[in-house]
């Protein structure tokens, strides 16, 4: 079998550091975190005493997949502790600490101009003793667009209610909101484009499919909800304090479903749902533009999507193997024996890699009927739209991508 002949380019990292992928891709453009490399493999080992290691960022790494360029950015301030994710914009927004984290600094980053500027400075003096195990606990940081960034977090030593917050880049400020039913547990926050406009995609609900489904068992039911909004139309809704976003939920599941993955292709929403009651699944396709929905029934549970030359696939997972189906007809593809899970698939096969917790095989393999190819090493990032390959090189003593 040959391989699939993909454009890559290789970085080197220093063994000071490592990557982490982060869910930040604007385009064709997908950050990694910066962080320094810690060896927690000791049996005495202080986590006290690495805890900023462990939690701070050092810097940035940006790939872009159409031209191939790779740049570091290393930040100046010593103590940024979170970053923004997105994928409606090529800024990103981070927050970092003073030195001895009585003051907190909100700061963005053009990406293209390759710019930093201040946004806000808080003085925390006084709410709490201030220290790295004691900052802001930020559950969602979203950039919207190049001015505006979504933040919820918790104080140290509060324990439920997030505080919701719009940041303004323009203004130079953070303004508190109420968030409205609808938003008040949002679970993630995804971006995506259609037709030229700037979307989110804003999933509620904190339980996972198996935890919803133990919530049916015992009859617990919680709120799971799929919203679709413009950036724009988001933005001016809370700046006019009315974040009742109800009119845009496009999904609502009932007590005895769960979402279970989605799919984004250009104008429409791919939306698989399983069925506890009926031991089944549904996939609804929602079209943005004229916000039409279609459901289809299937009669087998499936656990997640892909889409490949037109056509859908799904695939169900077991202590033993995953196994893949074409969704239209239910013919099983293949089954992928434990402790390989598929990570995608492509013209040449399925591709794999070892999905076990902690294992030190990150290669990424290629199934199909001639059996296991090795494809490739060190991988961080695969475009398959761009046909292109990112890898990062890194000591062998470590990696974390």
């Amino acid at each position: 079998m040959s391989k699939p002949t993909m454009r890559t380019v290789t970085t080197t990292m220093s063994p000071e550091y490592e990557i982490r992928h982060i869910q930040f891709m604007y385009q064709t453009r997908q950050l990694f975190a910066i962080k320094k490399y810690v060896d927690m493999s000791p049996d005495d080992f202080d986590f006290d005493l690495h805890s900023e290691d462990l939690f701070l960022y050092k810097g940035i790494l940006s790939c872009d997949a159409r031209t191939g360029e790779v740049s570091t950015y290393y930040f100046p301030q010593s103590k940024v502790a979170t970053l923004s994710n997105s994928a409606n914009t090529h800024t990103l927004f981070y927050l970092a600490y003073s030195d001895d984290y009585n003051r907190l600094y909100c700061y963005k980053r053009d990406l293209e101009a390759e710019v930093d500027q201040l946004v806000f400075t808080k003085d925390i003096r006084g709410a709490y003793e201030p220290s790295i195990n004691r900052i802001w606990s930020v559950h969602h940081f979203y950039s919207l667009n190049k001015r505006y960034a979504l933040i919820s977090y918790l104080l140290p030593d509060q324990e439920r209610g997030f505080h919701y917050a719009l940041i303004d880049a323009v203004e130079q400020n953070i303004t508190p909101f109420v968030p409205g039913d609808t938003i008040r547990n949002i679970e993630s926050i995804m971006g995506f484009n259609c037709n030229g406009i700037e979307y989110l995609l804003i999933k509620t609900g904190e339980h996972m499919v198996h935890e919803r489904k133990i919530d049916w068992e015992y009859n617990r039911p919680e709120v799971e909800q799929l919203i679709v909004i413009a950036v724009d139309e988001f933005i001016a809704k809370v700046q006019a304090n009315d974040t009742d976003l109800s009119d845009h939920i496009i999904f609502s599941s009932q007590s005895h479903e769960a979402f279970a993955d989605l799919i984004i292709l250009d104008h429409q929403l791919v939306i698989l749902v399983e069925r506890f009651d009926t031991a089944d699944s549904l996939v609804m396709i929602y079209t943005v533009d004229n916000q039409n929905k279609e459901y289809i029934s299937y009669p087998h549970v499936y656990n997640k999507l892909y889409h490949l030359n037109h056509i859908f696939y799904a695939t169900h997972t077991s202590d033993m193997s995953t196994r893949l189906y074409k969704l239209s007809t239910g013919e099983q593809i293949a089954e992928i024996l434990q402790p390989q899970g598929i990570v995608t698939m492509i013209e040449e096969g399925i591709v794999t890699i070892d999905q076990r917790l902690g294992s030190e095989d990150r290669q990424l393999y290629i199934y199909n009927d001639q059996g296991y190819t090795l494809w490739t090493e060190d991988c961080a990032w695969i475009d398959y739209k761009q046909q292109f390959i990112f890898k990062i090189k890194q000591s062998e003593q470590h990696s974390s991508l």
